[in-house]
């Protein structure tokens, strides 16, 4: 790691560039660290996951940007007899290959581009997801737009025009399993790098039971620009009540949420 910074200050002195591509990577490195970078590449979908029970549990995937320190700062609060549960996924994706997975015709991705998606929730609405439970493809969200406001069920444009820095919106979705929720989400656009937070705003669970309470899980997606290629960050943050009844089934349902997600987005672009 040493020689390859070495290196790169080397070469900037003496004024010759490194090959897009290379300089793709070391962004990519700087941000992840060493380690996680290596077992990215080392994985055939450039992807690692990291989940925890721990009440103490700390985020190890995180990539270092200026968002960083609000992400950490801000997790779910733990109750003392409650369930803990965080999940992290890491991606690095090229863009060519967002852009065959998309069918696209652009020649590039801005994270402009990845803002425009972001905000885009009523894309979200008719998503698959694999139930494991059930064991078979099945519909995630019947129902995902926008809303005007927490206490609204009627759907609004997407607002996704513009720099999405300091963005607040809300949004209703219908989902299989959870059924209608309510999320305050949360923008933050500087330079490369999009963060976006989805934070429940009602109690959530299944089956007549709630062990999931306002304000109680945050999903987060931090997305880095890096020249060819996009580092993308997905993390589930949650505490919920009734371990017994709910540590099996969060894990499961969250992680096909998550798996949902990265395959909604990268066909996006």
């Amino acid at each position: 790691m040493r020689l390859n910074k070495t290196m790169i200050s080397l070469m900037m002195v003496l004024g010759i560039s490194l090959p897009v591509a290379a300089q793709s990577q070391e962004k990519a490195r700087a941000l992840v660290g060493n380690a996680n970078f290596e077992k990215l590449l080392a994985d055939p979908q450039n992807h690692i996951m990291y989940t925890s029970d721990a009440a103490d549990s700390k985020m190890t995937l995180l990539p270092e940007t200026s968002y960083s320190e609000r992400i950490r700062s801000q997790r779910i609060p733990r109750g003392t007899k409650n369930f803990s549960y965080l999940s992290e996924n890491l991606y690095y994706l090229k863009k060519d290959f967002l852009l065959q997975q998309s069918g696209s015709s652009a020649k590039n991705i801005t994270i402009d581009d990845v803002a425009r998606i972001c905000r885009s929730v009523s894309k979200m609405q008719g998503m698959m997801y694999y139930s494991t439970s059930k064991k078979k493809e099945m519909v995630l969200y019947k129902k995902c737009y926008m809303i005007s406001g927490p206490g609204s069920k009627d759907p609004i444009p997407d607002q996704n025009t513009g720099n999405a820095d300091k963005q607040v919106s809300y949004c209703f979705q219908d989902d299989n399993s959870f059924g209608e929720n309510t999320y305050k989400l949360s923008y933050f656009q500087q330079g490369d790098t999009l963060l976006m937070e989805f934070l429940i705003l009602d109690k959530m669970g299944f089956l007549g039971i709630y062990p999931i309470k306002p304000e109680k899980m945050k999903i987060t997606v931090l997305v880095t620009d890096c020249g060819d290629s996009l580092v993308l960050y997905l993390c589930t943050d949650l505490d919920a009540e009734n371990p017994s009844l709910v540590k099996k089934q969060i894990p499961e349902s969250m992680g096909e949420r998550m798996e949902a997600i990265y395959k909604w987005f990268i066909k996006q672009f």
